[in-house]
């Protein structure tokens, strides 16, 4: 441990990159899965709802439960739930297996997540915090990347390229990881209670909480997700979002007054900067993933390229998320030693934010005409945008909280990082289908349209118009992520600047335990274990 203090944070890194990448190499394969189980449209859907229902619902359990278990029995434990549920995702023999496994692996998946960026604040100190957490980050957008080209890999039916095998990879992955981090991590402290008896845990975990937050968050995620498929008029659709609202309502109520361990720190909510960095976090991902999802059908679709050559084609969007990622993290770096505040970052937030909103009013120029070229450098204006805020709002967010609430309070972010990303998909998919219900000639069936098969349509002149019709309703989607992104913007400039020098609780220092630094100095990052010898 001593000779690679920084195993640690490069595994999770490792395992961000494989979780991340997982759900776009999904999604890739899915008409494979599909096609060979005969799939109803429903189905269909339901295997990327119930991951990200599950991801979501249980993100406020994570937190508060490793305040009170540990840190490292919830991480583990979410990578047992995680392998399992991939196995029976490689195992299954129907859509009803495949989407109850699915289900099971968001479980697990939403906890590696919650718990990878909670330990990495708290085993690496503050001023060092922005290099590691912007490499968390990359992850994500290079999992853009690797999914489509590793899910075109494995679409086959059979054999060892058959979809299946993009279930047991996650297998030998994670089991890699939970060997080293088992042994890396076990001089590492990470801030958590110990020995909490089961009559300690039942007084003070809030279970009434967990209810509220966990119904009303699967009620929204739902209501969104049925409303592509029944409309927004639908009462199935407006009363699932409406109670969701109303119980989320109600459990944030409630966690103002128990008198047990709230699921979610009370005190930062009340802060104002808390508030806007939810916000822009819920903004954020809610384009993102638009942009992922939908840049992708643009390509096969209009461009007529193949998963693979889609996801080739994509590299700018992808690359430049994670290329604007790591000067990033040097100017938040450089910034911070200079000002001892956050002004660094409400700086980095905010242009990014504007960069994002005119590399994405820029895309909606893109149509089935336009040159290469432009169809590469819009989408990395609108990546490097977005790639300046995967992590930044996080380290604001986190100078709200005191030590003790950076669990809870990240199980928080999560809550509302993943709820933005399934109703943005959710809100685009409705959108888009709605245009181009309109779009469409008469003679096409947009229910029944094959997106990826628009090429093949005779005559001629029916298959540019429909290609035209498609374009035209992904343009509508990029208009509506600008002004989501403007209000993001906006919102930005009302942010206070925060000290980043160490809280009280955070700078008292136990010379009976271990330190981990990082010297940021040295041409390369390391890490060092400390025992200081002075009470600071």
């Amino acid at each position: 441990m001593d000779d690679h203090p920084y195993i640690p944070q490069r595994i999770f890194v490792d395992v961000t990159t494989a979780l991340g990448s997982h759900r776009t190499i999904i999604s890739t394969c899915l008409p494979t899965i599909a096609a060979q189980f005969n799939a109803s449209q429903i189905e269909y859907t339901w295997v990327g709802v119930s991951y990200m229902l599950t991801q979501t619902a249980f993100q406020p359990l994570y937190g508060r439960l490793s305040d009170l278990i540990g840190r490292k029995p919830v991480l583990f434990g979410s990578m047992f739930i995680f392998v399992v549920g991939s196995i029976l995702c490689g195992a299954a023999n129907s859509m009803l297996w495949l989407v109850m496994a699915r289900a099971l692996a968001g479980v697990g998946g939403g906890g590696i997540v919650s718990l990878v960026w909670t330990i990495t604040s708290e085993i690496v100190e503050f001023q060092s915090r922005a290099k590691w957490s912007q490499a968390l980050s990359i992850t994500w957008s290079c999992s853009a990347v690797a999914g489509p080209l590793l899910g075109g890999l494995f679409s086959g039916q059979h054999g060892l390229l058959s979809w299946r095998w993009a279930f047991y990879l996650n297998l030998p992955v994670c089991l890699i990881a939970f060997v080293v981090l088992w042994i890396s991590l076990r001089g590492v402290d990470v801030d958590c209670s110990h020995d909490v008896s089961w009559n300690q845990f039942r007084q003070r975990f809030d279970f009434v909480g967990l209810l509220l937050f966990m119904t009303g968050s699967s009620s929204i995620i739902v209501g969104f997700s049925f409303a592509s498929l029944f409309g927004w008029r639908s009462p199935v659709t407006l009363t699932l979002i409406v109670a969701g609202l109303i119980i989320l309502a109600i459990g944030s109520s409630y966690e103002l007054k128990t008198h047990r361990d709230a699921l979610f720190p009370p005190s930062a909510f009340r802060d104002r900067t808390t508030i806007i960095i939810l916000v822009i976090n819920f903004l954020h991902q809610f384009v993102f993933n638009i942009g992922t999802f939908y840049l992708a059908l643009y390509f096969q679709s209009v461009q007529d390229l193949s998963p693979i050559r889609a996801g080739l084609t994509m590299l700018p969007y992808s690359l430049g998320s994670s290329l604007a990622s790591m000067p990033t993290a040097w100017f938040i770096g450089y910034w911070q030693r200079r000002t001892l505040d956050t002004s660094g970052q409400k700086m980095v937030i905010t242009v990014g934010l504007a960069i994002a909103a005119v590399g994405f009013g820029l895309m909606v120029l893109l149509d089935e005409k336009s040159l290469e070229a432009l169809q590469s450098v819009f989408p990395l204006i609108a990546g490097l945008g977005l790639g300046m805020l995967f992590h930044t709002p996080y380290q604001i967010f986190t100078r709200t909280l005191r030590p003790k609430e950076i669990a809870s309070g990240t199980s928080a972010f999560f809550l509302v990082r993943f709820t933005g990303a399934t109703v943005g998909l959710a809100v685009a998919g409705a959108l888009f289908h709605s245009r181009l219900y309109h779009l469409l000639p008469g003679s096409v069936d947009s229910n029944t349209l094959d997106l990826e098969d628009v090429a093949s349509f005779e005559p001629s002149d029916l298959r540019d118009d429909v290609i035209s019709a498609v374009a035209d309703a992904i343009q509508t989607i990029w208009i509506v992520c600008c002004p989501c992104l403007g209000a993001a913007f906006l919102t930005s400039f009302f942010m206070r600047n925060i000290s980043s020098e160490p809280p009280s609780e955070e700078v008292t220092i136990d010379s009976d335990k271990t330190v981990c630094t990082l010297d940021t100095q040295q041409s390369g990052l390391a890490l060092s274990l400390v025992k200081p010898e002075v009470q600071v």
